[in-house]
């Protein structure tokens, strides 16, 4: 099975985009890796920005 692993800024998310998210990569990696859609799964975890860094400063700051 598949697992595709996600992460997104939490304050830039919503449901449907989640959803569509879901589709869209779930059809993909399923088209490109033979295995069948209902066997792909997507884990999608929300980091808030004050949690990710890079070069030494917060995504909360850029």
């Amino acid at each position: 099975m598949p697992l595709v692993e996600i992460y997104l800024w939490k304050e830039n998310t919503d449901e449907i985009k989640k959803e569509k998210l879901i589709k869209e990569v779930s059809k993909c990696v399923s088209e490109v890796s033979g295995a069948p859609l209902d066997a792909v799964e997507v884990l999608i975890t929300e980091l808030p920005k004050a949690n990710w860094g890079k070069g030494g400063v917060p995504a909360s700051k850029w």
